[in-house]
């Protein structure tokens, strides 16, 4: 047996099979989440319990709006989705330093005055890459087992691809 959309030919009704897939994928692990939460009495004291709801027109939810609502005025996040913030967040330091680490190599050359501190300049650039390349795979390793977590696969985070990072932070070597 082969792949579903193997016999499909009209790539419009391939990735419209491929959205309802991922959209049937989210609300069925939150509905997996909240039946798991309402098990173990996680909604038996939530602030404004005996009183209405105040249900604002989400217009994206459709027929997911009030779980949604529910979850969104009690400050909750699905733990997928808390993890890949912090994994954004990661990669963004992550930019952040490789820049700032460029920024002080290049000051550094700019500042030296003779062969030898030139030279001194460019160990510090290597010790850095080599530094910033572990942490990297690091962060790729993490992302890995992250997108193993996500029910959704187009909320997958790609890894970074260092020749990319340093294109980002407009470095030429």
């Amino acid at each position: 047996m082969g792949d579903a959309y193997e016999k499909i030919s009209d790539q419009n009704v391939i990735e419209q099979m491929r959205r309802k897939r991922a959209e049937e994928e989210v609300r069925g692990a939150v509905e997996r989440i909240i039946d798991e939460a309402a098990k173990n009495g996680m909604f038996d004291d939530l602030p404004g319990k005996g009183k209405p709801l105040r249900l604002g027109k989400n217009r994206q939810a459709g027929e997911r709006a009030l779980a949604y609502d529910l979850l969104q005025n009690n400050s909750y996040t699905l733990p997928w989705i808390a993890a890949r913030q912090e994994m954004l967040d990661k990669i963004e330091a992550f930019r952040v330093a490789l820049a700032r680490s460029w920024e002080r190599f290049q000051q550094r050359l700019d500042d030296a005055i003779d062969v030898a501190e030139r030279r001194a300049a460019r160990e510090f650039w290597q010790s850095e890459k080599a530094r910033l390349g572990e942490q990297m795979r690091e962060i790729n390793q993490a992302i890995t087992a992250l997108n193993l977590t996500i029910p959704v696969e187009r909320l997958e985070i790609l890894k970074l691809l260092w020749r990319k990072e340093l294109a980002r932070a407009g470095i030429e070597e």
